[in-house]
């Protein structure tokens, strides 16, 4: 119960820092953010099972990882490319085990400056944090926070996963979740994601 308590003061903590948006365009909800993810034996193995919430899907590719679909349903995005924000509103995940849920929602991808960053609400139980810090990205790469694998741990019973690759994700306008042959053509596509950390580490 008390690491309970202390992962979910952590996470609170974080959400509560304030996010920097610079003067950006609206974006237009193109399509929906793919994300493989390449940890599912990983879950599976700790007795985790993963389902979709709201206007979130769920499938899975060829080696048997699974292939969520979120619709961008709104963001911002610099002039420049250089920094975006992108929102799931509506959707997102629930990881269950031994009768416990934790649901995972309304993602927000933050490209802006350096904080690279995947925040998303937390419900478990009568807990509820509207806007934690769940993923950092290292280009297309999802890394779990060190305070989202604390939380995750203490909810669910499970190994730490705070610093561990579970997968990917691109932003591209897609209508279908792709065959394992065309991730290479989707990542050639320049998604919102990959443009901004290039655009980035060009000025950099």
């Amino acid at each position: 119960m008390i690491r309970k308590i202390a992962a979910t003061a952590a996470l609170a903590a974080l959400a509560a820092s304030p996010m920097t948006v610079s003067a950006a365009l609206p974006i237009e909800p193109i399509g929906p953010t793919v994300t493989v993810f390449t940890a599912t034996p990983t879950l599976v193995g700790a007795g985790v099972s993963v389902s979709a919430l709201g206007l979130a899907s769920l499938t899975s590719d060829a080696s048997g990882n699974l292939v969520g679909l979120f619709p961008i349903t709104g963001g911002l995005l610099d002039p420049d490319l250089s920094n975006a924000t992108v929102e799931h509103v509506g959707s997102g995940l629930r990881l269950s085990r031994g009768g416990v849920d934790v649901d995972l929602q309304n993602f927000l991808i933050d490209t802006t400056l350096a904080v690279d960053t995947i925040f998303g609400s937390v419900t478990s139980g009568a807990t509820f944090i509207p806007l934690a810090p769940l993923f950092s990205l290292s280009g297309l790469n999802l890394v779990v926070t060190d305070p989202a694998g604390d939380a995750l741990a203490a909810f669910l019973g499970i190994p730490d996963l705070g610093g561990a690759q579970v997968g990917f994700a691109l932003t591209s306008p897609v209508a279908a979740v792709p065959e394992p042959e065309t991730y290479a053509m989707l990542l050639a596509g320049l998604g919102l994601i990959t443009l901004a950390a290039r655009r980035r580490t060009q000025k950099g």
